[in-house]
């Protein structure tokens, strides 16, 4: 599904990612001219509780460090595409299915119950519950997920209004390659696109985007859709405006850098929570969370790994802790947007090879995350093992060297002047901002910034908030506001994690990145082919091309450490969604005693 710009410390949930699965356009496994993925759950992985859940408890849920929920509108403009904003609208809004921790398609909580395709791969049609209400008693219907349709269709557009676009931009092929989406029936939509695509692709990344939202209640401008998204987009901030839902809760309250309380939702389609209340609690720090773990005020939270050690303070108390890792990347992003103060320098592969070199991995690995953070070197992990895994990146293009780093910018014209490297006007100095709020981060900052002092390379660091750091990013109006912002990351989970979302231009990690050959590459990956083995050739060498040019600069890929509380039940990944790294909170429940 989604695929979301994140802090590298979300720990709410373990992150457990197994084997995926590469399938090339025109694979058929019913008759010959059709395929189906129906219920499509695969066996459970983990142990639920087996005991009869209690109801009526209280589940307080950790946030991130210093991170707000700020958007409530189920689609999410650029400046607000962040995990936990998703995490929130999902509980109100649910899509029309999950992929769950086998990468297979899970209808549990989403409005869909069958998805089947045509041979050639451009002809969907998905099937939906007959038994869906919104809050106030309405029928849930298609024409809810045509009307989503054209929002995500006129967000998407290059002439939207503020605050739009929309963070997605042409990701899975929506809107792009639609050719229609049309209602047959009251629960029937079909999706029609201008071209053949590799399947499974379009139905994760593209349909995997779509849900229900309630027409009847939100479309205050049924003829000027210009009119209807500035609208939303003002609201979209306003948690009070957002009382229709159709999800596992509602939102009873929202106390921004306190708590959003949710209650469950009565007349949900699916699986009712045991809960009387579900609590996303801010912590302004790490201490702070630890701290509230001890006491019993979080129920359900993590372990930063600069924690690393006093672990011990929770297992005695009967706290679980778990490692576990995401399918996706973290990095540095570099702006190579026009107005950026070094944009000519950040554009040079060459600049970007030698601040490559001066990222020790193996040390922030062994020495900041006690070797929870494998070093990575591309798009794919290789924690976990993955089909989409390029053995030849299992090592890196451009290990740490700074001596030799050095020697390449003097080799593309650098010299060291007063201690930093220079070439004609230009200095090798800049700020990077990275968030606040955590240990680990600030170490992390301060190794790269130390390695690079070595190199001639001064980063002044600039801790903001993540959301404060997000929004100097996709300041668009200001694009010379930054330089370079660390500890920022993608996740794939159940998306096919085929790149088109983060490295084509406009999309959300390029900030100004465009090559040709990159867009040349990705399109293959997304095109049909004749064969798995053809489709994993061409995803590889995507894969390839794309670590060697440094759209962003490869750091670790950090694991979550998800600490459970004895009272937490099916906190497993048997109900966890890989792709937002949450679990599915109308499955949990809280022992009273």
């Amino acid at each position: 599904m989604l695929n979301k710009s994140k802090n590298i410390a979300l720990a709410g949930m373990t992150m457990t990612v197994l084997a995926l699965g590469l399938v090339g356009c025109g694979t058929n496994t019913q008759n010959g001219s059709r395929s189906t993925i129906e219920n499509a759950v695969t066996e459970k992985v983990g142990a639920a509780s087996t005991t009869t859940p209690q109801q009526g408890g209280v589940l307080i849920y950790a946030l991130p460090p210093a991170t707000n929920i700020t958007w409530y509108f189920p689609i999410e403009n650029g400046s607000n595409d962040t995990v936990v904003n998703a995490m929130l609208s999902q509980q109100l809004y649910p899509g029309l299915f999950t992929i769950n921790n086998q990468d297979a398609i899970d209808f549990r909580n989403g409005f869909a119950n069958k998805i089947t395709y045509n041979s050639s791969g451009t002809v969907y049609t998905i099937s939906l519950k007959k038994n869906w209400k919104w809050s106030d008693g309405v029928p849930v219907t298609a024409q809810d997920v045509v009307w989503d349709y054209r929002l995500i269709q006129a967000t998407d557009a290059p002439n939207a209004p503020a605050p739009w676009p929309n963070y997605n931009n042409g990701n899975g092929g929506i809107p792009k390659d639609v050719k229609s989406v049309i209602a047959i029936g009251k629960y029937t939509v079909q999706v029609t696109l201008n071209k053949p695509v590799n399947q499974q692709w379009f139905i994760y990344n593209g349909i995997g985007q779509l849900q229900p939202l309630p027409e009847h209640a939100w479309n205050k401008y049924p003829n000027n859709m210009t009119k209807e998204i500035t609208y939303l987009g003002k609201v979209a901030t306003d948690p009070t405006f957002f009382t229709v839902v159709d999800g596992p809760f509602k939102l009873q309250s929202a106390v921004s850098s306190r708590a959003w309380t949710l209650v469950p939702n009565p007349l949900y389609g699916g699986h009712k929570s045991p809960l009387s209340k579900l609590v996303f609690e801010y912590e302004a720090s790490n201490d702070a969370e630890f701290a509230a773990l001890k006491t019993g005020a979080v129920n359900l939270g993590y372990l930063d790994l600069s924690q690393y050690g006093s672990e011990r303070a929770l297992t005695s108390m009967g706290d679980t802790i778990e490692p576990g890792y995401s399918l996706g990347y973290n990095f540095v992003n570099v702006n190579f947007l026009k107005g950026s103060p070094l944009y000519s320098a950040m554009r040079d592969l060459k600049v970007r090879q030698a601040l490559e070199m001066g990222i020790d991995q193996t040390t922030i690995d062994n020495d900041i995350y006690h070797g929870f953070a494998p070093p990575q070197y591309g798009p794919i992990p290789n924690v976990p093992k993955t089909v989409f895994s390029d053995p030849k990146l299992a090592k890196p293009i451009y290990p740490y060297d700074p001596a030799k780093a050095v020697k390449l910018l003097e080799s593309d014209g650098w010299k060291l002047v007063n201690g930093v490297m220079t070439k004609g006007n230009q200095q090798l100095k800049f700020d990077m901002l990275y968030p606040s709020g955590s240990e680990s981060y600030t170490q992390t900052a301060e190794l790269m910034a130390q390695d690079w002092r070595k190199m001639g390379v001064i980063a002044n660091l600039k801790p903001e908030p993540f959301a404060t750091e997000i929004s100097i990013m996709t300041n668009t109006s200001d694009p010379g506001g930054w330089v370079a912002a660390a500890e920022t990351g993608i996740f794939y989970g159940g998306m096919y994690p085929s790149g088109e979302s983060q490295f084509e231009p406009g999309a959300m990690d390029d900030y100004g990145y465009n090559d040709p050959t990159e867009n040349k590459l990705i399109a293959k990956t997304i095109e049909p082919s004749s064969s798995a083995a053809e489709t994993k050739k061409n995803f590889f060498a995507y894969e390839e091309y794309t670590a060697k040019m440094l759209p962003v600069l490869w750091t670790n890929e950090v694991a979550n450490l998800t600490v459970v509380t004895p009272q937490v039940h099916n906190a497993t990944p048997e109900y966890l969604v890989p792709t937002t790294g949450y679990p599915m909170f109308n499955y949990l429940w809280v022992a009273k005693n």
